[in-house]
């Protein structure tokens, strides 16, 4: 938490008397992340030198740009190598907003509470492509989303003052099972289905499931769901009567191996009772 006294007592000498005070002041207002136009309201000086002024302190390495006219203070906690793990997720916001968007894959994993371990990577499904941005020892990747799929998606409070955009608990699981690579393989989805088994909504499951229309998704999903007894019989022959005759890889960032399970027209390259002996981990 940024308090005012201790930017003026630690960065006075530092820092020039005006970089100190709009530091100071925007450390009291709990503004990590501010605009120019916040800037200008502190300093009251007009727009040019206002622009320098930050500037310079991103020379520093007191600021870090996110995008045009939006700045990080770099945290009194980051230390010497500039890097802080508290809130990733608002700046992942900040950097996107006011474009569509909401955080996905192992990042909505992490905020449903379904992760084993914590991973430095942020996913941001967007209809705008970024290229991925490295802030506070975070990597920002953006994954291209149709505006048409911007569904299933939830206000999530990200700290105590900020909330942030999520994919939903099922919408989750749905993106994660069409993109098992950004989400650290099936494995760990098979796992975070297990720990939110009694939290998950079957019925608003495989409806999405049958809405984001990929036969893929659908496949791994039933054979998930049946592996661990998980839903009523009538949900799964709703998927089962979404298949196709074609298979696909339960896991498809594995080699294509395993026994070929005809129920649900996919390649088990991780066998059931390797699912099921994970969740005793």
């Amino acid at each position: 938490m940024y308090i005012k006294d201790d930017f003026m007592r630690k960065y006075s000498k530092a820092l020039g008397e005006v970089e100190a005070r709009l530091l100071a002041s925007l450390a009291s207002q709990n503004k990590l992340i501010f605009t120019v136009k916040d800037a200008q309201a502190v300093t009251g000086s007009p727009l040019p030198a206002v622009h320098s002024l930050v500037s310079g302190l991103v020379k520093k390495k007191w600021l870090i740009r996110l995008v045009q006219g939006k700045y990080l203070i770099i945290p009194l906690e980051a230390g010497e190598r500039g890097e802080h793990t508290e809130d990733w997720f608002v700046i992942a916001k900040n950097l996107i907003e006011p474009k569509p968007y909401y955080l996905s894959h192992y990042s909505a994993l992490d905020v449903h509470e379904m992760l084993t371990q914590p991973a430095l990577t942020v996913y941001i499904s967007t209809p705008i492509r970024r290229i991925p941005k490295r802030v506070l020892g975070a990597t920002f990747q953006f994954v291209f989303t149709k505006p048409e799929d911007l569904w299933g998606i939830e206000d999530v409070w990200a700290t105590r003052t900020q909330q942030v955009k999520f994919s939903d608990l099922e919408r989750t699981i749905i993106d994660c099972l069409d993109r098992p690579d950004l989400c650290g393989g099936v494995s760990e989805v098979a796992k975070g289905i297990w720990a939110k088994q009694n939290e998950i909504d079957y019925q608003k499951l495989i409806n999405y499931a049958k809405r984001y229309g990929k036969k893929s998704v659908i496949k791994r999903l039933g054979f998930i769901l049946e592996t661990y007894s998980l839903g009523s019989k009538e949900l799964l022959l709703r998927l089962k009567k979404e298949l196709t005759s074609s298979y696909v890889l339960l896991d498809p960032s594995l080699t294509a191996s395993g026994k070929f399970k005809s129920s649900w027209k996919l390649r088990a390259n991780i066998e059931p009772e390797e699912l099921i002996e994970i969740t005793k981990t």
